[in-house]
């Protein structure tokens, strides 16, 4: 069964993800510190399941996340906008680093990865479910694949939703129990999820999962059968 989204008839490439639009969204210091505290958190979590490989961020931005994992990990990324490719420090491998559309295409490099983050991204995508399986077949066995975005599962969370998230760039917004239940028929297993709104508390209860406009989880591609 197609899960229920409410999806536009639009495409992220509609969307101006240009360096305007980097301005607007990482020129404030006190966003970015809250990000920064944010990335850290994930980084934690993660090291929880993989201590290591390689990892790959779908959106990479600014690079804000992937620095974090730099100690542990071979790091790779994929962005729709170019210019994420132009804010891209110089010491990073750029061979790593593409422009990639995942609604319409594959991962577009040939390994395998021990995690995958996707932060504040799959809110924007067209696709998600042809989309997640393009994430669990890139993943190694035991591979993890982090997820922080803003749902509408209630009353309350769809008020912040309309005061905090409401731009036309987020054409897909599930409820939690939406969202999970697509990720779980894609092959997922969940290990862990947040009430992201309240981190680094780890508040984890269903109330406060549906009713903050904010969710972090971390899903497992489980090890084949006699693997």
């Amino acid at each position: 069964m197609t899960p229920q989204r409410n999806v536009e008839e639009s495409s992220p490439q509609q969307f101006q993800y240009d360096k305007a639009y980097f301005d607007k969204h990482y020129s404030s210091p006190a966003y970015l510190k809250f990000i920064a505290g944010r990335n850290r958190f994930i980084r934690s979590e993660i090291g929880r399941y993989v201590s290591g490989g390689r990892m790959i961020d779908i959106g990479f931005g600014d690079d804000n996340l992937v620095k974090f994992f730099r100690d542990k990990f071979e790091v790779y990324g994929t962005d729709i906008a170019e210019h994420a490719l132009v804010l891209l420090p110089p010491d990073y491998d750029r061979a790593h680093f593409k422009v990639a559309n995942l609604d319409v295409q594959d991962i577009p490099f040939d390994v395998k990865f021990d995690a995958v983050c996707a932060v504040n991204t799959v809110e924007h995508l067209a696709e998600p479910e042809a989309v997640l399986r393009r994430v669990y077949n890139a993943l190694n066995d035991n591979g993890v694949f982090a997820l922080y975005l803003p749902t509408e599962s209630n009353w309350l969370s769809r008020v912040q939703y309309r005061w905090f998230y409401d731009v036309t760039e987020h054409i897909y917004r599930p409820s939690v129990p939406e969202l999970e239940g697509l990720l779980a028929r894609t092959g997922f297993v969940r290990r862990a999820r947040f009430a992201a709104t309240f981190l680094p508390l780890r508040l984890t209860g269903g109330w406060f999962l549906n009713s903050v406009n904010l969710y972090f989880g971390i899903w497992q591609k489980p090890a084949r059968a006699g693997a």
